[in-house]
Formats: structure tokens, C-alpha cells, sequence
């Protein structure tokens, strides 16, 4: 019998090892599953583990925290706990069946056994499972031949109601057909277009969505999987409005090209979501309005909804860079924003001197930084208010625009600024 873990570093078999004694005390049986499975098969780097157990997840959980000494996660609700041990996280299932009442409705569940688990997933690829258990450690289970569609390179549901039972399969679909560089075999090519012609996907959750579609999004080079949606379902799921066009293709690419000289060019300023740049691309034309009203419904976070609607707010704005000299303007206009938007800006307007000017703020003005504090306000007798921000923000501009260096330089601005302003108020 091949061992299909043989290969995996010697931390993470041990961790699989003591989860097989701690499933083998509780008389449970225990299966590395999904995901994890067909990556391995692929030789792909795995990094996070699926672990179905026939029995209670949570109590073999609870014996493998124990043995390694760490916390965990759990969820009563659902069977499931989540476990980190030397940088690996381990997700643990107790093994399910799933009853659509209705099409895109969320499954009901019930415990099963592996069979009913396997039979429950959304393609072949993603059917197999791996025991853990003593007697066949490291045997492939592929009950649907999903080794051989792994080799064929196909996308193969298990069963025809498959994209009208779970409508965000078919976003799946694409995602693993493009990520793969797969072909959808072909019965389930025709199922998934009819069910993108019944308008499958607005049957759906806007929540669950919002899922599919951030991890589309945070697929290394999302372009070709944009292009793929467009093509065979648009994202009229998003809203009904969005037409993308020849020309926004051609800003997805250059969006991926921006993003490779960002991160050569400035190592220590840090991109986390790169998905929100594309996002934002193919809401563009949207009016902001709209924009803010489809990040609500699809219950964005609060930090996202603002990167994308500052994107759209600030569009005409930025175009002021194009002939901007002023040092104190630059930084004016971009310190607000956050990178994704910066990098946005830089992918959207092809002007030289726009650019220029970016280059010069991530380059130069974005570590500028004011020597005079607080305190030192208060040694020359300015009593704290609103008037420190705006002497604070006055100074940094000349700071910026003069060339001001020392402390003692940034403390005679201050004095004049308070004068000034205080006449000012009076």
C-alpha cells in the first residue's frame, strides 16, 4: 500500500500521527480530506490541513491540544474545531450530510460517515480523502476517480443537481479551472451554463458570495479569472449594471504589473489586499452611491467599503497630479489614501508626471514626520485644541515645501503659525 504522506516535512507528520492516536483512543476514524488531498497528489505546497472524523471532532481536538499544548477553536453548532500547531492550522470535522430544501438555500446537516461526506463535495478533485487511521495510514480513498480526472485535468461534478443545489459552485468551477490551467469535463460544462442561463447565482446568499468572490480575487493573477466570469456569467451577481469592457482588461493587467514593481520598489510599505484593487476595478462605473450600497449588501468590512469608495471618490481629484509642482499638494492629496488606492491610481492614469509624483510620494514625502510634539506646544504656552491639528498640519506642509530640518527650525514656524491664527480667530 502506497503512503500517500510520506513526503510531507517530518513536524506535520507527526502532528497527523498523534491526531490518528488521539481519533484511535476516542474509537473514532479519521481522514485527511478535500483540498489538501488533491494538492498533495499535484506535489503543491500545503499548508493548512481538512480533517473529517467519524465521531466527535471536538473531543479528538480537545486530547490533540493536550498533546501539543495549545489552544484551539470550536464550534458546537457545527462539530468542527480548529487547531494551530507550529504554524499549521488543522481543521477538524465531524463527517456530515448535506439536504438542499431548496435551490442556493444553506444545507441541512447531519452526522455520517465518510461515504456521505465525500458524496456531499462539489468535484471529483475535491473527493478524495487520505486515512489517518492506524491500520491504512496514508491509503488513498478516491471513490469517484478523481486521481484520474486529477490527471486527465478535469473539472468533473459528482451528481447533475450539483450547481442548482450550491449555485457558488459554479464560481468555483471557474476558480479551480483556471488555477489549474483544468478543462470542465463535459457534461459539466453544459450543466454549468445551463445553470448560469436560470440565473443560478441570485439565488444565493449575497454574504456567501462576497466569499467566492475575495477568494477569486486573491488568486495570484486574477486577470484571466475576471475574463473567465465575464465570459460566462459576468458579475451581474455583484449588480446587474456592471458591464465590463475591452479597455478594463487591458487596466487588470496593468494592475498586475503595477503590483510586481510596487513590491520591488517599496519592500517596506505593505500591500495586504491586493483583491480590493480588482475590486474595485470592476465596480469603476458604477456610481458611488451604488458602489456604497453593493459593499453593504454584500456585508464588506467597514476598512474595505472606505478603500473602495475613497477609489471612487477620488478619482477626478488625484487627476490633479498630472500638473502638480507643489511638494505639500502631493502629499496632500495621497497621504489619505491607502496603498491599494495609491497603487490603483498609478495602474489607472498613464501620465508620466502623475506617476512622478507617486513615485516621489512612496519615495520621499511619506516619511516625512515633525520633530515638535505636543509637549512642546505646551512649553511655549499654547494651550491644547483644535488649533494644535492645525498647526501641527500647517508646519508639516512647510516642512515639506521649505526643507526644514531642525527641531529648532520647526519650533520658530510654530510660533509665527500661532500668531498668525490666533489674530486669525480674533
Amino acid at each position: 500500500m502506497k503512503n500517500r504522506l510520506n513526503k510531507l516535512p517530518s513536524q506535520v507528520q507527526k502532528i497527523l500521527k498523534a491526531a490518528s492516536l488521539a481519533a484511535a483512543k476516542l474509537d473514532c476514524s479519521i481522514y485527511l480530506v478535500g483540498g489538501v488531498v488533491r494538492d498533495l497528489l499535484l506535489r503543491r505546497s500545503v499548508f493548512d490541513f481538512d480533517i473529517v472524523v467519524e465521531g466527535q471532532a471536538i473531543a479528538v481536538v480537545k486530547v490533540l491540544a493536550k498533546i501539543f499544548k495549545v489552544d484551539f477553536s470550536r464550534h458546537h453548532a457545527f462539530g468542527t474545531a480548529t487547531i494551530i500547531v507550529g504554524g499549521h492550522r488543522i481543521d477538524f470535522a465531524t463527517a456530515r450530510v448535506e439536504h438542499y430544501i431548496y435551490p442556493g438555500a444553506l444545507p441541512r446537516v447531519k452526522p455520517a460517515n465518510l461515504v456521505d461526506d465525500l458524496k456531499r463535495r462539489d468535484f471529483t478533485i475535491n473527493a478524495m480523502a487520505i486515512s489517518l487511521n492506524k491500520g491504512d495510514f496514508g491509503r488513498l480513498i478516491d471513490l469517484y476517480d478523481g486521481l484520474s480526472d486529477l490527471k486527465k485535468g478535469l473539472i468533473r461534478i459528482l451528481h447533475k443537481e450539483s450547481f442548482s443545489d450550491d449555485p457558488t459552485r459554479i464560481l468555483r468551477a471557474i476558480r479551480f479551472k483556471e488555477r489549474f490551467s483544468f478543462k470542465f469535463e463535459s457534461k459539466t460544462g453544459k450543466l454549468l451554463k445551463q445553470a448560469i442561463n436560470t440565473k443560478a447565482l441570485s439565488l444565493v446568499n449575497s454574504h456567501r458570495l462576497r466569499d467566492e468572490i475575495v477568494l477569486i480575487l486573491k488568486e495570484p493573477k486574477p486577470y484571466r479569472y475576471i475574463k473567465r466570469i465575464k465570459e460566462l456569467e459576468g458579475f451581474r451577481f455583484l449588480h446587474p449594471k456592471i458591464r465590463l469592457k475591452p479597455a478594463d482588461f487591458l487596466f487588470f493587467i496593468r494592475i498586475e504589473k503595477e503590483l510586481v514593481t510596487y513590491r520591488r520598489k517599496f519592500r517596506k510599505l505593505r500591500i495586504n489586499q491586493d483583491w480590493l484593487i480588482y475590486l474595485a476595478g470592476i465596480m469603476l462605473a458604477l456610481p458611488l452611491k451604488t458602489i456604497e450600497k453593493v459593499m453593504a449588501d454584500f456585508a464588506f468590512k467597514k476598512g474595505e467599503r472606505i478603500i473602495i469608495t475613497s477609489i471612487k471618490s477620488k478619482l477626478k481629484e488625484i487627476k490633479k497630479l498630472e500638473k502638480c509642482k507643489k511638494k505639500s499638494l502631493i502629499y496632500k492629496l495621497l497621504c489619505p489614501l491607502s496603498f491599494e488606492a495609491i497603487i490603483f491610481f498609478y495602474a489607472y492614469y498613464p501620465n508620466k508626471n502623475l506617476r512622478k509624483n507617486i513615485d516621489f510620494f512612496l519615495e520621499t514625502l511619506i516619511f516625512t514626520k515633525l520633530k515638535v510634539k505636543g509637549k512642546d506646544l505646551k512649553k511655549l504656552s499654547i494651550k491644547p485644541s483644535k488649533i494644535f491639528g492645525n498647526i501641527f498640519e500647517e508646519l508639516l506642509y512647510k516642512k515639506i515645501d521649505k526643507g526644514i530640518f531642525s527641531k529648532k527650525e520647526e519650533l520658530s514656524h510654530v510660533e509665527r503659525i500661532y500668531k498668525r491664527l490666533s489674530l486669525k480667530k480674533n
